[in-house]
């Protein structure tokens, strides 16, 4: 049966297509403050792209200076539901709009004792004491849900059980340099973006983003996806009721290799800029990224993304923090006719 790249129309039956940016934080999580990756897949006209995105991610963390005590323990699980459509001015490139919900529960979960027994198997491979938080085994566990105190009085509490509506977000995407399906050609995509907080346990905070990403295959087996952006807070204060910086920047790069006609091997670096303005912490205070390793696969005009994330503080070390310990995710995007 004919291929079709997910943002064009028409079958495709030679040279393999990549698939594209992993959706690594697409659905939010962690900090927050900071436009999603995206690549330079852009709809259509007259066409519409829909995609359902489904994350698990484990939350885990302590730390206490002189002011702070930082705690941590639940697992959130996110359905995202995205909608693009395809448009063409007489005049201009070819742009899309479009709009994403997020439905949210947290509760206890069972991957703290899946990544428990992975850092014990990795303790015991590298011998390194630091591959093993002993605080996940510790007879007295912390405090389901999220708790931030300073100086003895409760700045921020959420319960570790609860489901509510996330963020909606909206889009404007413009190709500004197209090329074939297939070609070793490079497709360039600048978007504007708008986040609106759901509830409060699950907000990413009300900002508004700008950026551009790029998809390039280099090789006939190899791509490579990249994006940069900038986002500009809309709250002066955090849902964690702490003092915000006005902007922060971020990027996401990764290359794709070809294991079949219609499946591929990713792997993504992200980095981003904290939100927050001093506070003294590692929590808070620390630039933070991730590294995401994922698969993919197309059926015709429906394309799947499987892929596992693993959080970092600046430069790329990997370190306990606020953002998600360890996360699980898959998004089918389709396109209906």
């Amino acid at each position: 049966m004919a291929q079709q790249d997910p943002g064009r129309s028409g079958p495709v039956n030679g040279p393999w297509q990549p698939i594209g940016e992993l959706p690594a934080d697409q659905t939010g999580g962690g900090r927050g403050y900071a436009l999603a990756g995206e690549g330079a897949t852009v709809a259509d006209p007259g066409t519409s792209r829909i995609a359902v995105h489904l994350v698990a991610a484990n939350y885990f963390y302590r730390e206490q200076n002189a002011d702070y005590l930082i705690t941590q323990r639940y697992e959130s699980h996110t359905a995202a539901l995205d909608f693009r459509r395809g448009f063409k001015a007489a005049h201009g490139p070819r742009f899309e709009l479009g709009a994403q919900v997020q439905f949210s529960e947290r509760d206890g979960g069972f991957l703290n004792g899946v990544i428990a027994s992975f850092e014990s198997l990795s303790l015991s491979v590298s011998g390194v004491p630091s591959a093993k938080n002993e605080l996940r085994t510790l007879g007295t566990p912390l405090p389901l849900g999220a708790f931030v105190t300073r100086n003895g009085r409760a700045v921020y509490a959420a319960p570790g059980g609860t489901a509510g509506i996330g963020d909606v977000s909206v889009v404007a995407k413009a190709l500004l340099l197209d090329a074939p399906p297939g070609s070793r050609g490079t497709r360039l995509a600048a978007r504007v973006g708008m986040n609106i907080s759901g509830k409060s346990q699950f907000a990413e905070g009300h900002f508004v983003g700008v950026g551009v990403g790029f998809d390039s295959k280099v090789l006939s087996w190899a791509a490579v996806h990249g994006d940069v952006r900038a986002t500009v807070a809309l709250d002066r204060t955090s849902g964690w009721n702490l003092p915000l910086k006005r902007t922060t920047v971020g990027f996401s790069i990764g290359p794709e290799l070809r294991l079949s006609r219609g499946s591929s091997l990713s792997m993504q670096l992200d980095g981003n800029t904290t939100p927050y303005l001093p506070t003294g912490t590692t929590a808070f205070d620390r630039g933070y990224g991730s590294i995401t390793i994922g698969a993919g696969h197309r059926f015709g005009s429906v394309v799947s993304q499987l892929y596992v994330r693993e959080n970092m503080n600046l430069p790329f070390r990997v370190r306990w923090n606020t953002e998600p310990d360890a996360s699980f995710g898959i998004k089918i995007s389709f396109r209906p006719h």
